[in-house]
């Protein structure tokens, strides 16, 4: 069964949905104003994120050490809470929790105006004009919240929901009794890898909050991230920090299997379908990372013909036989078949030999679940766009690829390319040699030229030619200039570029 969030206006019927649903289900329950209420009492600074949406604060970098501390331990307290792959939250961002886990049903939930009218005036002793009033700014804040904790627009986009309730014209049961159902849906059934993202996502907020909670570290600015148990924390050189402390405050956390530790003052992400590390693309982002001291976080995405394929395997379990006799075998066993991960171990290990591994990630879907799940975010610098939507012709693969980028971008503010512009935008190469001296070659006859025809040049801009066809000299030195100026500052720019200042 899955994970039930659902997420609606303050003083709506969203904790009367999920009262009922536990009294349908007996599903464990958690709601936005005990997880709240236990993060201030786990010292986390919640109100000093509710005072930087309304005034802007003085120490941006706290602020976001706050805001990772609150999304940590809300995502702790969430993934500790779900009981055999069960959970019913409710809040107002439910929909933004739990990025990536596929057990989940988002719920979006409209509660009439009016009813959340007689709310406040129930709850706060309002009249119903104050009552208005208040709804009208604590929907602001609301708004602004969602953009300052969750980078996101709280909008009534579809995409954002699995399904959206109207308590119009439903009550409470029957809205209750139509998300139970859909509970029951093959598609929300929890998988290895949804379980195994969970386990993920808990195992990260544990180790952000020991890392926070460590003299130490806590000061350090650390990305952390884990993937099948393993943990990688990359941490920037200015922080002044030893592998070592890092190691030492994770020690003995449950559920890590590794740890690893990346320097790095920016992170490079890279979305491919299938990583190579023999490849040329891999051999230039390698190249980029040590200019600019970067680490490489990994992010594939498998096509949604191949996701299909793999979630159908994973539910067609069989019964479990009766075990049969075990033979002796003297030690040596059959090899067991290798998983496909689309080349990201082998890739993983080149990046860790380098020094600039910054975690790697899979993802099942098309680009609005690339777009969910790099929510996540992280400080990068640049974002790569590789092979993606191979399943699909050309015209379509890019397009897609096209909107993906324009989507990315707008989230983080950075700069998204694709592979096959790294070269010409960030690198030196064979083709960038040949267009410097191209280049260098043409500039070399504009100059020779110019000093050759020195007198015909100054009678054109001066001289009598000059007096009888000025609209010739404008024209002429309107479309010179510039040319040349172009002409020239590629020359430069190339050359900045061959010395590796960017």
């Amino acid at each position: 069964m899955p994970i039930i969030m659902i997420s609606g206006a303050p003083h709506g019927l969203n904790d009367a949905l999920a009262k009922q649903l536990q009294k349908m289900t007996g599903w464990p329950m958690l709601g936005r104003r005990m997880l709240l209420e236990e993060a201030r009492k786990a010292g986390i600074k919640v109100g000093r994120l509710k005072t930087a949406v309304i005034k802007s604060p003085g120490n941006q970098e706290r602020l976001a050490r706050e805001k990772d501390l609150y999304l940590a331990f809300i995502t702790k307290r969430l993934c500790e809470s779900v009981i055999d792959d069960k959970l019913i939250y409710h809040g107002r961002f439910g929909h933004l929790l739990l990025q990536g886990v596929s057990h989940r049903i988002r719920v979006g939930l409209t509660t009439p105006m009016h009813l959340r009218i007689q709310n406040v005036m129930q709850q706060l002793n309002l009249p119903q004009e104050k009552a208005v009033k208040y709804l009208e700014q604590i929907d602001e804040d609301v708004i602004k919240w969602s953009k300052l904790i969750h980078r996101e627009s709280l909008g009534q986009d579809p995409r954002h929901h699995d399904i959206c309730l109207n308590l119009q014209h439903l009550d409470i049961g029957e809205a209750a009794d139509m998300i139970y159902r859909m509970a029951e849906l093959p598609g929300f059934e929890a998988t290895e890898q949804s379980r195994q993202q969970v386990a993920d996502l808990l195992l990260a907020a544990r180790a952000r909050l020991r890392l926070a909670n460590n003299d130490s570290t806590r000061n350090a600015e650390l990305g952390v991230r884990a993937v099948n148990g393993i943990i990688t924390v990359t941490y920037m050189p200015r922080d002044n920090i030893d592998e070592s402390a890092i190691k030492n405050a994770l020690a003995g956390l449950e559920g890590c299997k590794e740890k690893l530790c990346t320097m790095a003052e920016t992170s490079i992400l890279w979305i491919q379908e299938r990583f190579d590390p023999n490849s040329e693309a891999f051999s230039q982002i390698n190249q980029l990372a040590r200019r600019w001291g970067a680490a490489v976080e990994l992010l594939r995405v498998v096509p949604e013909a191949e996701a299909e394929s793999q979630k159908a395997a994973s539910k067609t379990t069989q019964p479990a036989a009766k075990p049969a006799p075990v033979e002796y075998t003297g030690g040596v066993e059959d090899d067991e078949p290798e998983q496909d991960d689309g080349g990201l171990a082998r890739t993983m290990d080149e990046l860790i030999a380098e020094g600039r591994f910054a975690g790697m990630r899979t993802i099942y879907g098309d680009k609005n679940e690339i777009l969910e799940m790099s929510h996540e975010g992280g400080n990068y610098s640049l974002v790569v766009i590789g092979d993606l939507f191979s399943y699909k012709g050309h015209e379509a693969r890019m397009r897609d690829t096209r909107e993906l980028a324009i989507g990315i971008r707008d989230r983080f503010k950075v700069p998204v390319i694709t592979s096959a512009e790294m070269e010409s935008r960030f690198l030196f190469g064979k083709r960038q040699m040949a267009k410097l001296f191209s280049y260098a070659a043409l500039v070399a006859c504009i100059y020779l030229v110019v000093f050759y025809f020195q007198d015909p040049i100054l009678n054109l801009l001066g001289g009598e030619i000059h007096d009888q066809w000025k609209w010739l000299a404008s024209i002429s030195v309107a479309l010179f200039v510039p040319f040349v100026a172009y002409c020239y500052s590629t020359v430069t720019g190339l050359l900045l570029k061959a010395v590796g200042i960017d």
